[in-house]
């Protein structure tokens, strides 16, 4: 019985100590670029005096073509802002893990870190049809009709604008990829318990099809490389 409680002591020792030299930031964070926005939540460890830390997460954001272009009907009085020749919505989930290589340590609340970072990620992209409101303007049945847009049959002038952004979202596809990223990060805040951070990074997206983003599928594509920039807030133990 003295043994199993001295192995118990000790193990428990051991725990506490990895315990106390671990330290777990949780977060969330916005990016920006120049294919859509993400948000997403985050958790970082770091075992104390290492140069490196890790990072798991899941972003969630949407995916568009620089080739969008907005247009308003100027024959339709009141019409409303649409994408010319989107026929698709793309949003994308994102789990991802991070590898951060740590330059400088922050020591104190005044010193701001720096890191490298390197990420891979495995998007699924969910894709479904838009709807717009098309006017018919033939009596007595004139007015808005909300159809699914084809560039082929409805007009631009006659277009007022997109309905519901979840019209027709059960009537959408997913397409899987593979993601990978680098950035350059630099943090700061709170030295016990508040850490934000901004980083600077390119990344490349690519899914096994084309995303049917555009109506011609020749502009369509299944790779997406980008710059971007991003910001975090994260709150926890931080050595």
């Amino acid at each position: 019985m003295r043994k199993f409680t001295a192995l118990y002591i000790t193990l428990s020792t051991i725990w506490a100590n990895l315990g106390a030299q671990k330290s777990v930031i949780w977060g969330i964070d916005a990016q920006i670029r120049n294919f859509g926005f993400d948000f997403g939540i985050l958790k970082t460890s770091h075992l104390k005096g290492e140069d490196f830390s890790q990072t798991i997460g899941l972003k969630l954001g949407n995916l568009v073509d620089p080739k969008e272009i907005e247009l308003v009907s100027q024959m339709l009085p009141g019409a409303q802002p649409f994408k010319l020749n989107k026929v698709n919505y793309a949003w994308a989930i994102k789990p991802f893990y991070a590898h951060n290589f740590i330059v400088t340590h922050r020591k104190s609340r005044l010193d701001v870190g720096f890191k490298i970072v390197t990420n891979i990620s495995l998007p699924v992209v969910y894709h479904w049809p838009v709807y717009i409101w098309y006017y018919n303007g033939i009596p007595p049945f004139d007015g808005y009709n909300d159809v699914k847009y084809d560039p082929k049959l409805h007009q631009p002038n006659l277009i007022g604008g997109t309905t519901a952004f979840t019209k027709g979202i059960k009537n959408g596809s997913f397409t899987p990829g593979l993601g990978v990223s680098s950035a350059i990060q630099f943090d700061w805040g709170s030295y016990r318990s508040l850490s934000n951070s901004v980083s600077l990074g390119m990344a490349i997206d690519a899914f096994v099809q084309k995303i049917p983003i555009l109506y011609t599928q020749e502009t369509n594509r299944n790779i997406f490389p980008s710059l971007f920039i991003n910001f975090a807030f994260g709150f926890g133990d931080i050595h």
